[in-house]
């Protein structure tokens, strides 16, 4: 029988409730988690590390790759933001008149 690690304890995890998790489109090896501590982050489940992070102005309701290198956050700011993992940036795409979930 083959021993499978279904649970993973993060180093850092987030500091508040987590609103949604997302593993990478192409491996399970990264975990996209937003929460209610305003933030985005990126975990590499492998090595335990978290990778990168990114914030809004509100709690985060909802978070998605669109491909290995682009994330997408939306949330109780109105706001919808695209973050490239690979440089570390973040745009803000739109907004909208109420909470994007």
């Amino acid at each position: 029988m083959t021993d499978s690690k279904s649970e993973f304890k993060l180093k850092s995890p987030p500091e508040d409730g987590i609103s949604r998790v997302a593993f990478g489109p192409n491996s399970s090896q990264f975990l996209l988690a937003s929460s209610w501590d305003k933030k985005v982050r990126l975990y590499d489940i492998v090595s335990n590390n978290q990778r990168c992070a990114y914030s809004h102005s509100a709690p985060v309701l909802d978070c998605v790759f669109q491909d290995p290198i682009h994330v997408w956050s939306g949330g109780l700011d109105q706001i919808l933001k695209c973050y490239d993992i690979n440089s570390a940036t973040e745009t803000v795409v739109g907004n909208h008149d109420a909470a994007i979930k």
